[in-house]
């Protein structure tokens, strides 16, 4: 779409490529800045923005659901996109440079609940995905050693049978039994002296077959690899927690810390009569604001016979 700038530019016009290919471009409002600006990569972990220096738009865009086709002119001081709209609508942004703007953020304690069953292997699938989506999109610059290591988890088949959203929104990826894979797990059920689950990962590192990875699945929601799983959510938890909080307003963190309050003592309520659970947060965007509310879940684990089940208190 823009072969005639590639020679001259980094990659951020590729980038831009992307999202008019995803069909995604809308131009955003950054507070406190006049640049226009354009949503990358947005996660639990990532805010990533196509900034338009010293930019200028004339016409306006509009919220329609159309495809957009876009082209680009180099002119003697920058650039100007043009912008056609499923022939509804058509602007332009002219602009001096394009660049990207990254913010990485601790995603470990960010939960989302919209698949029942096993919720805690379902967060676990979604913010391994979450650091797949960082490692695809933005580059192993943006992980840390740790999380290219877990990275690869996303795409393991006995965790990606949990799936954290509804299948008419879920985007698969291939399948991938990577040997580094393999022997971090071996690492993690030697650690909570998990023999059947080394047992079984070694045999599925030999033999990736359908039964194997089914095997797999099957014990992960088991009460008996209860602490394999645990060692994995910490794992994850720690990897994440280098990076900064979201920061709010005043009053934001103030009526934040009252829905903490409530869901951290019904935790501690639980924890007197024998159960075991864990806290999660949903909160919005902080560079460009959308319509998520602050929440927090509280995750409560109540065992079966022989599954591991749970039961999940929103707060909000």
């Amino acid at each position: 779409m823009f072969d005639e700038i590639y020679n001259s530019e980094n990659d951020t016009f590729v980038k831009l490529e992307q999202i008019f290919e995803l069909n995604v471009f809308c131009p955003v409002h950054i507070d406190g800045e006049k640049d226009i600006a354009v949503a990358y990569l947005m996660n639990d972990a990532v805010e990533s923005f196509l900034i338009f220096r010293d930019s200028a738009m004339t016409g306006n865009y509009c919220d329609i659901d159309v495809e957009q086709i876009a082209s680009i002119d180099k002119l003697d001081d920058g650039y100007m996109l043009i912008v056609n709209q499923g022939g509804e609508n058509i602007f332009t942004i002219r602009f001096r440079k394009l660049v990207l703007r990254t913010h990485l953020f601790n995603y470990g304690c960010m939960g989302h609940f919209w698949v029942k069953g096993y919720e805690y292997l379902r967060q676990l699938e979604y913010q391994l995905a979450d650091i797949r989506d960082k490692y695809r999109y933005l580059g192993d610059e943006y992980c840390s050693e740790k999380e290219m290591q877990l990275m690869k988890l996303a795409d393991f088949p006995p965790i990606k049978r949990y799936k954290s959203v509804p299948d008419r929104y879920y985007v698969p990826y291939p399948d991938c039994v990577y040997q580094e894979t393999i022997d971090y797990l071996l690492s993690i059920a030697q650690q909570v002296n998990d023999s059947s689950m080394a047992r079984a990962i070694r045999n599925y590192g030999k033999k990736t077959s359908r039964y194997n990875s089914f095997l797999i699945y099957m014990m992960l929601h088991t009460k008996k690899h209860a602490n394999f799983v645990d060692a994995l959510i910490k794992e994850l938890r720690e990897a994440a927690s280098i990076y900064d909080d979201r920061t709010f307003s005043e009053d934001e963190r103030r009526e934040h810390k009252r829905i903490h309050l409530v869901a951290e003592n019904k935790l501690k309520e639980y924890e007197k009569r024998g159960f075991r659970g864990i806290l999660y947060r949903e909160e919005p965007f902080m560079y460009s604001k959308d319509s998520i509310t602050y929440k927090e879940h509280l995750l409560i684990y109540r065992n079966g016979l022989v599954n591991r089940h749970t039961m999940i208190l929103t707060f909000e």
